[in-house]
């Protein structure tokens, strides 16, 4: 509390009709400015000798100040600060009303705001936490402007009308779609579309020419079909001949009347063909009977024979006795072509086996059961290999594998084909080192559904 004022001439001396001495002056102006010192003067804080409060401040009382507000006299007439001279940090608990236009050069960090007029920022802005934007949104003011999203979208992208507005634009595509469930389009124009199963439940327009081959099937049926453009001729020749044009328009009957042999017309009755029923050779076989005289009863001879031609074959220039000439012909065959079976017992004195060399291509090394039962690999690359033509099943067949590291120890590994059945369920590791050697065998019996593999020799030379 300041000093107030209080009456120094407290016998009354300063009255009318008294002699007023200079030291009742003096003290009471001593006492006056006492009062309004800018150190201890009075308060103005409505107690005794301190003055009443001030309510209102300025040349026109224009700033107004209550037990509860600290207010203006008139709306929008009075200002906190200037331009160049400006409070420094302001502090509110409560809210901040603004009816006009913030400007802040340095930062501004807010709370939880609520602004019902017009947010003008004209520099970089950053909002951390979570924006909710209420009513209507716009994104920038010119075609120059972008927005740059970093964060993933996790609502649906709606618009507001229906078939109203693009996206993208020519000359302004986005590059790629990825879409994980149906994408339901009322017109497509697309340059290029590779797509896995497509489902059409409309029309389907094609202005163009499509080129290529369509695998897989195409079913259903049309209502209506366009006939083609030029019709063609569907002719049969051969045994029988006829011939008719189709246009897609409807169906189409091929009558024959002649049956043509090799260029000869067949003047035999359905009864007399009907001898052959039953009869299953080709005509190569039956014409080895061009020139036959023998009779009836000398064909019958071969009633019940099961004998194929080739077979029969085998007598044709027997002169002598069969076991001596087939000696003969045995001992003349050096090589012979294709699979021979053998019902009982095969004894050799010795026989060999094709050793083959293969290689990788592409991460892949193929091994051909039909092409030996020895084979060897030098690495050249991580490989996988497939074992293909195997026998089939209940013919057991075996061959072993020589892995070959390369002349640099490159450590390649191989994957074996997922039939292999290892001993103990576990798949041996390849050696490494220069040109190391690492032996396999392998075997089945069930047409190679299941492979028995066995590590038989590890880090040969």
């Amino acid at each position: 509390m300041g000093t107030g004022y209080t009456r120094a001439d407290t016998s009354d001396n300063i009255a009318n009709g008294n002699v007023i001495d200079a030291d009742d002056l003096d003290l009471e102006f001593n006492a006056v400015e006492s009062a309004f010192s800018s150190s201890s003067g009075h308060t103005h804080d409505g107690t005794s000798a301190e003055g009443a409060p001030i309510t209102v401040l300025g040349p026109a009382q224009d700033v107004v100040a209550t037990t509860s507000v600290l207010r203006p006299k008139t709306t929008n007439t009075v200002d906190l600060g200037t331009s160049s001279l400006k409070y420094k940090d302001a502090y509110l608990a409560g809210n901040l009303n603004i009816g006009g236009a913030v400007t802040s050069s340095g930062a501004v960090n807010l709370g939880s705001t609520s602004i019902t007029g017009t947010l003008a920022v004209s520099t970089n802005t950053t909002l951390t936490g979570t924006l909710a934007v209420n009513g209507n949104t716009t994104l920038g003011d010119a075609a120059s402007d972008t927005v740059t999203v970093n964060a993933d979208i996790a609502s649906n992208l709606i618009p507001s009308a229906d078939n109203t507005y693009d996206l993208g634009a020519s000359g302004s595509e986005w590059k790629d779609l990825y879409i994980d469930g149906t994408a339901n389009i009322d017109t497509g124009s697309i340059d290029t579309a590779n797509v896995g199963t497509l489902a059409v439940s409309g029309d389907a327009t094609v202005s163009g020419t499509i080129t290529g081959d369509l695998t897989g099937a195409v079913t259903g049926n049309a209502d209506t079909a366009t006939t083609l453009a030029t019709p063609r001729t569907i002719a049969i020749s051969g045994i029988t001949s006829a011939s008719a044009n189709f246009d897609g328009s409807g169906n189409i009957d091929l009558a024959t009347t002649t049956l043509t042999l090799g260029g000869t017309a067949v003047t035999s009755t359905g009864a007399e063909l009907n001898i052959l029923d039953g009869v299953t050779a080709t005509t190569a076989e039956l014409n080895l009977l061009d020139g036959v005289t023998a009779t009836t009863a000398e064909l019958n001879l071969l009633d019940g024979v099961t004998a194929s031609t080739a077979e029969i074959n085998f007598i044709d220039g027997v002169t002598s006795n069969i076991q001596t000439q087939l000696d003969t012909k045995l001992d003349s065959l050096s090589t012979y072509t294709g699979d021979i079976d053998i019902n009982g017992e095969l004894v050799v004195q010795s026989y060999n086996e094709t050793y083959q060399s293969v290689s990788s291509s592409s991460g892949t090394t193929t091994i051909n059961c039909e092409t030996g039962n020895v084979f060897a690999s030098i690495l050249s690359e991580n490989t996988t290999f497939t074992f293909t033509n195997p026998p089939a099943n209940n013919i057991a067949y075996g061959f072993s594998l020589k892995i070959i590291q390369d002349a640099s120890a490159s450590g390649y590994t191989v994957t074996w084909p997922t039939a292999v059945d290892w001993p103990f369920g576990r798949t041996p590791n390849l050696s490494n080192g220069v040109s190391i050697v690492d032996q396999f065998v392998f075997y089945t019996h069930d047409g190679g559904t299941t492979w028995y593999g066995f590590s038989a020799g590890k880090r040969l030379g």
